[in-house]
């Protein structure tokens, strides 16, 4: 029970360095407290602004991101996998099996 208790504040004491890490090495400029002040005051006094209405010209809608698009296809076809040549080789060895015997057999 103890070793079960250990582990876990051990664990959870890596989480906290980890978040630590992380934190310090995305500080902003003025630090964490005035971020968080500035942050809170644009939030109350709304220059930060929720709203449903979203004019397609302005956020870009499908077109825009058809244009942003890397050109090409979305899948891959059997040639760029190269799985025609390992067809026609299986498909060369199967017809060649009565030549070569079975499996584990001596050959003469």
């Amino acid at each position: 029970m103890t070793g079960a208790i250990l582990v876990t504040i051990l664990a959870a004491l890596c989480a906290v360095l980890v978040f630590v890490a992380v934190l310090s090495a995305n500080k902003p400029e003025g630090g964490w407290v005035a971020w968080v002040r500035e942050s809170v005051r644009a939030w109350r006094t709304d220059e930060i602004e929720w709203t449903d209405e979203v004019d397609e010209d302005d956020a870009g809608g499908l077109g825009t991101l058809y244009l942003m698009s890397e050109p090409g296809h979305a899948y891959t076809t059997p040639e760029e996998l190269g799985t025609t040549k390992l067809a026609a080789r299986l498909r060369d060895l199967r017809e060649r099996a009565p030549e070569l015997g079975e499996p584990g057999e001596a050959r003469a």
